[in-house]
């Protein structure tokens, strides 16, 4: 019953999205992040707490203006991926553009497939979209399944609308090698805590718990790994930055993998530093503290 009481709630606000124009639904999920911050405290002790410790050099008004524009940003994301029933191929490009998409044209040449990866970053659903119709081909999305079954098969509708596909947690690195082997592209987040027992890579001045499945994806079909970046401007528009990562093996499996995750996750870092309010702050990224013995397999 809750379930279904939830997802009557969230056709509602589906609904919405969809009758109204779409700047007005971005100007709406504008104004629900605001309420959000003021009024509904989810795991606002949790994000304080991880932006203090990520920028020790901002005082308690930045780091609260941070927070603010984060909870701005994720409503405002989550009103225009509402807004996709609606969108045809042509409206996307009214909004975004992209940068450096020869990165991933060099990528795909090679013949090995390619990993497209990003973080809890601006409108990441919006990327994924706009990346797989500029190149002409599906992007195969490994997605975590939802709590609520009922959403989660309308957010997974809308993620393959466009022609995209969608690949479950579960299954996702046996399938993902099968998509690289024959020259295909995988799309994921790998910004959230991975098992206590997983590769740490410092992030944000700590060590954190980190997925090591996309480099030793990257090491075992020889697929290039590209990033992108969905950054909001104030007209609401956005620029997908896309970023190569250059990254020679050395035949040490075990190391290469922790030198790439490092690659990877320095670079989101980075943009993360210039663009603070466009990451989810909400998630326990360090949660577990790294231990001796580390499985990198």
């Amino acid at each position: 019953m809750k379930n279904y009481i939830e997802y009557i709630l969230f056709k509602f606000f589906v609904f919405l999205a969809n009758i109204l124009p779409f700047r007005v639904s971005q100007r709406l999920g504008k104004t629900l992040g605001i309420f959000a911050y003021y009024f509904i405290p989810y795991r606002k002790k949790v994000a304080l707490d991880n932006l203090r410790k990520a920028f020790p050099d901002k005082s308690e008004g930045e780091i609260k203006q941070i927070l603010k524009m984060t909870y701005v940003n994720f409503f405002i994301a989550i009103f225009e991926f509402m807004s996709f029933p609606k969108f045809k191929p042509e409206d996307f490009k009214k909004i975004v553009r992209v940068e450096n998409l020869n990165y991933v044209y060099e990528a795909l040449d090679k013949g090995r497939g390619l990993i497209l990866m990003s973080g809890h970053f601006g409108n990441w659903e919006l990327s994924a979209v706009v990346l797989g119709l500029e190149v002409g081909k599906p992007l195969n999305v490994i997605v975590k399944r939802q709590r609520n079954k009922f959403v989660d098969n309308e957010i997974n509708k809308w993620r393959c609308w466009f022609g995209n596909k969608v690949i479950p947690m579960e299954r996702a690195f046996r399938e993902s090698l099968r998509i690289l082997s024959e020259g295909g592209l995988v799309a994921l987040l790998a910004d959230q805590s991975a098992p206590k027992e997983s590769l740490y890579v410092n992030f944000l001045g700590r060590p954190a718990s980190t997925f090591a499945g996309p480099a030793l994806m990257s090491l075992r079909t020889g697929a290039p790994i590209v990033m992108g970046f969905t950054i909001r401007d104030r007209k609401y528009n956005y620029r997908i930055v896309i970023e190569k990562i250059d990254f020679t093996p050395s035949g040490n499996e075990d190391e290469d993998i922790l030198k790439l995750t490092q690659i990877h996750t320095s670079l989101l870092e980075k943009y993360i530093h210039l663009y603070p309010d466009h990451w989810l702050w909400f998630h326990r990224r360090w949660k577990h503290t790294p231990t001796n013995n580390l499985n990198l397999k």
